[in-house]
């Protein structure tokens, strides 16, 4: 089957007036004056993920900028349809998902390895543990037999830039299993589009080669390695590919799993996915371990990492979700803890404020247990616009507010068992809902905190700051109290103690003002400290 994902059009889209179509990645910005593709339109969450990286990719690979200039003439003014046709095409042989020639994101070679239902691309779908144990919760056996082209070459992609651990010798994405990734969005607003969101997250080409990778491995295989057979990882005669083994580029088409699509048992039918007819449903495909292994210290461009020992980790979801506990780390650098945030997204606070226009942060991610899909979480984050002078004390005021945060959580989880337990050190069990509960009942707060905090700088006011800083500590506290009195009373009846309770409640509100929040992290005097 011949379906070619440059020329093709197979990206599900919306335009500004609603209207839900598909089309050709060089149709991005079609009709970009009177009704601009306003968003990827995919069925699944972790597809719009997918294709949006999809689609930075193409354009960070065949079409960077050379110049920042040059970057933010195309941001205001979206290049015509015809010169996004002309130089995407340069790589069109590159991408081909069926044919007798190179296919996108697959083996070269024929894989003797299993043969698998197509449902096994999502990776979301059920193991054979869970199918032996009838723990298929999310996607239920026998509910997706076939995917059209779109879809499966979605998964694919989806597939190869994430692939969580898969057994022996069936390797992790670039970034390793189910990688966290931060984009940059506009406002949301009349004149965003899918172009400008794209355009955001693309370097210019000199500071993209300069990241990671080789940019002297220059052949088209070192860029697209499914143009050459699959460089292997076996334990005898195999190797792994380090940032030096392959161009920059790789890091968007990474090929960790050997796959070969059949392209001869493909069917007539409804894919299970879209729902939409197809007259060519692939149902399954063929697999085979030891696909190429990437070691060292890849710094993907979209990524954010911590560094131990001074190798960069790309960071992962966890569980309870993204929100602004993690501020540190996505959007502000945390020395504390050796975590900084993407590349894009210090490029983008170093060099592309864009004359104080509103941007916000994407970051979505897979929590992976080994193999097992736990949850899939996203996020969006306002990024506050900010005039150079004032960003050293904004983002130490910022990292103020999170790590005070940071403590009325843990005294809160403490004192909800205190409340509980007559022991709670020896009480087991996860207790990580308390946090969750207490971030995102305070996360609308933090966010017009942020606001607060620029406009007190900007004022260069004293009083403004102190008081910005003084409401922070009093939603903390508040929230956390509030949270205490709907969950004190929850514990287990047989342990039930109101004397306990109150204790606790009295312990909760002293740890809440100590010096450590209120004077060393939020920079509050005595006289300043919440009374409530």
């Amino acid at each position: 089957m011949e379906f070619n994902l440059i020329h093709g059009r197979w990206i599900p889209i919306r335009r500004r007036d609603g209207t839900r179509t598909k089309i050709a990645p060089w149709e991005i910005t079609g009709d970009c004056a009177s009704n601009p593709v306003a968003v990827l339109d995919a069925p699944r969450p972790d597809f719009n993920g997918a294709l949006a990286q999809f689609l930075i990719g193409v354009i960070q690979t065949v079409a960077a900028p050379a110049s920042e200039e040059e970057w933010e003439n195309s941001f205001l003014e979206p290049p015509p349809v015809e010169k996004l046709e002309e130089v995407f095409s340069s790589a069109a042989h590159a991408f081909s998902l069926g044919g007798d020639g190179p296919r996108f994101m697959q083996a070269m070679e024929p894989l003797d390895g299993k043969e698998w239902e197509v449902d096994k691309l999502l990776i979301d779908a059920p193991g054979e543990n869970a199918l032996q144990n009838n723990l298929d919760l999310f996607l239920k056996r026998g509910t997706v037999t076939m995917l059209c082209p779109s879809c499966c070459a979605t998964a694919l992609f989806a597939l190869q830039t994430n692939a969580p651990a898969g057994g022996a010798g069936f390797r992790t994405s670039l970034r390793g299993g189910g990688p966290l990734s931060t984009l940059l969005l506009g406002d949301g607003g009349a004149d965003d589009s899918l172009w400008r969101m794209l355009w955001l997250n693309v370097l210019e080409k000199e500071v993209f080669l300069r990241a990671s990778g080789n940019p002297k491995k220059e052949t088209e295989s070192d860029i697209f390695p499914w143009l050459a057979p699959t460089r292997t990882s076996e334990r005898n005669g195999g190797r792994d590919t380090t940032p030096e083994d392959a161009h920059p580029a790789q890091m968007f088409w990474g090929m960790p799993r050997r796959v070969r699509l059949n392209f001869d048992d493909c069917a007539e039918g409804e894919c299970g996915v879209c729902g939409c007819a197809t007259p060519g449903g692939i149902r399954s495909y063929r697999a085979q371990n030891y696909g190429v292994n990437y070691t060292g210290g890849w710094l993907h461009p979209l990524s954010p990492y911590a560094r131990k020992d001074g190798v960069p980790l790309p960071q992962h979801p966890q569980p309870g979700g993204i929100n602004y506990r993690h501020w540190l780390g996505l959007v502000q650098e945390d020395a504390k803890l050796q975590r900084e945030p993407a590349r894009i997204v210090h490029h983008f606070i170093e060099y592309r404020q864009l004359g104080g226009q509103s941007f916000r942060l994407w970051a979505f991610g897979y929590d992976m247990d080994k193999m097992k899909a736990r949850c899939w979480y996203e996020s969006i984050m306002p990024l506050i616009p900010l005039p150079t002078g004032i960003r050293e004390d904004y983002e130490s005021k910022v990292a103020g507010m999170v790590r005070a945060a940071h403590e009325v959580a843990g005294n809160l989880r403490r004192s909800v068992k205190k409340a509980w337990f007559k022991r709670p050190g020896d009480v087991k069990g996860d207790t990580g809902f308390i946090d969750s509960r207490f971030w995102q009942d305070t996360e609308g707060e933090f966010y017009a905190g942020l606001e607060h905090l620029r406009a007190a700088l900007e004022k260069n006011e004293e009083d403004a700051l102190a008081e910005a800083m003084r409401s922070w500590h009093m939603t903390l506290c508040r929230a956390s109290q509030a949270l205490f009195d709907s969950l004190a009373w929850e514990g287990p009846v047989e342990h039930a103690d109101p004397k306990r309770v109150v204790l606790a409640r009295r312990d909760l509100e002293r740890l809440n003002k100590n010096k450590k929040i209120t004077v060393d992290l939020l920079g509050l005097h005595a006289a300043e400290r919440c009374v409530r």
